[in-house]
């Protein structure tokens, strides 16, 4: 995988004592670029980096996580080594573990590479390193802490181009982009973003706005400095450093003397600030679009109106809808299974008899010991190369989309309860993630399986 000049053992492996092989390796072409403050410096800490015994070893996992599309690395350090894991279509995988010194080693070179102090090993440590790697151009992101069996650190992997950019790269289906944008390009509204931690939310929030019309009405975007907002074309980008004492309304108030059309709060950040808004909306026809963390898109909205009780009201009266995601991952299309369902399975799925005729499930090859003959000797069986044996390959995201109209608020505020709205809001046209699952089970896009132990969890 890495380019041996003659076989070594497990030496693609980030466990592998890879500085003892040395002579036997050739490296991965990788260049870092640490963020030195000139080009002498930024060479003079490579080449410190590359004269350390366990350069390769750092080398060797960088790129092997890259080649199995990993995007996190973690590495927890105890007394008895490094235990190491990557993160592949949103699951962990364990790898072969390192010893204490070929660790130690490694994270000393991780270290210098992010311009941190490899000394300390209990403070919390963060750094960025642009890469370059099989042509092309990566940022990895490392943070390191202190934890009482040792020290954590996680490495996450990005492209320095964003690789999805369309509600379609997200694997939103055509009608539901429709809707999507009916009501994310209306007026005299609120709408809001939605979904739990580790699910995209950043992507579909910014992919999302990216879908908004842009260009015919002025676009603003109020955060605070320590937020990571994106930097989006023809979107006006206002800051306010809270850790200076500065205050979102100050700059909010500000703004609205220049009479924008649409405001985006990436948090609403207090109820003043969601009742200023509300009545922005009312008064000046004005559109604002934020986001908040929740498991489905009425949980969305509840969560707002119990975090703002005063404005609740006004912030029913003004929004429009609300979306949620889940991610899940896509079958890989090279070794995927067809099946033929049940009668019994397609109606419990909800799937009219004739609809679907072909399911389709992962292929995950059985462990090794178990890849053998009646007479216990061992057979090959071939492992997918484009998945390597997952049964799955990237993934893609199932969307809820609520529409809120005069119907959808009374139920809001005669039980404020997931319960209790969903089958008003059912009788207006919104699937659940469940149902949208469904469509992309249907479509062969996931399989069952997948979709259960997303929404189970």
């Amino acid at each position: 995988m890495f380019g041996k000049k003659k076989p070594v053992n497990n030496a693609a492996q980030p466990g592998a004592q890879a500085p003892k092989s040395a002579p036997q390796v050739q490296l991965p072409q990788i260049e870092f670029k640490p963020a030195a403050p000139s080009a002498q410096l930024q060479q003079g800490v490579l080449i410190s980096c590359r004269a350390s015994p366990q350069y390769g070893v750092a080398v060797m996992v960088i790129a092997h996580a890259i080649n199995s599309r990993a995007d996190q690395i973690l590495f927890d350090f105890s007394a008895q080594g490094c235990a190491v894991r990557y993160r592949v279509d949103g699951l962990w995988e364990r790898m072969p573990p390192m010893d204490r010194e070929t660790g130690d080693g490694m994270l000393v070179v991780l270290k210098r590479l992010f311009i941190l102090n490899p000394a300390d090993r209990r403070s919390k440590q963060r750094g960025k390193l642009p890469t370059r790697f099989k042509s092309v151009d990566w940022v990895l992101h490392f943070t390191s802490e202190g934890i009482p069996s040792g020290e954590r650190a996680l490495v996450v992997i990005d492209t320095k181009k964003p690789v999805l950019n369309t509600l379609t790269d997200l694997g939103m289906r055509e009608k539901l982009q429709e809707k999507y944008k009916e009501l994310v390009n209306g007026n005299k509204a609120m709408f809001v973003f939605s979904g739990p931690a580790g699910h995209g939310l950043p992507t579909l929030w910014r992919i999302g706005l990216e879908s908004a019309d842009r260009f015919v009405r002025d676009f603003h975007c109020v955060f605070d400095e320590a937020m990571d907002e994106p930097e989006m074309i023809n979107i006006a980008n206002h800051k306010f450093n809270s850790a200076a004492g500065e205050t979102p309304m100050s700059v909010l108030k500000s703004l609205l003397l220049k009479q924008p059309d649409a405001l985006i709060m990436p948090d609403l950040f207090s109820t003043e600030i969601a009742q200023l808004l509300c009545d922005e909306i009312q008064k000046e026809n004005r559109y604002a679009i934020t986001r908040i963390n929740a498991n489905s898109a009425i949980e969305a909205i509840l969560r707002l109106l119990a975090t703002h009780r005063s404005a609740a009201k006004s912030i029913l009266e003004v929004t429009c809808g609300a979306i949620n995601l889940r991610l899940l991952r896509r079958l890989c299309p090279d070794c995927r299974q067809p099946f033929q369902p049940t009668p019994q399975l397609l109606q419990k799925l909800g799937i009219p008899p004739g609809r679907v005729n072909v399911l389709f499930q992962p292929f995950i090859p059985p462990p090794p010991e178990q890849r053998v003959d009646a007479n216990g000797k061992p057979i090959e069986i071939p492992i997918c190369r484009k998945c390597g044996g997952r049964g799955y390959f990237g993934r893609a995201a199932i969307f809820e989309l609520l529409s809120i109209n005069d119907e959808v608020r009374r139920a809001f505020l005669q039980n404020p309860t997931v319960d209790a709205i969903l089958p008003v809001a059912r009788q207006n046209g919104f699937l659940t993630l469940q149902e949208e699952g469904i469509l992309a089970v249907a479509t062969g896009m996931t399989s069952l399986q997948e979709l259960q132990r997303v929404l189970s969890s």
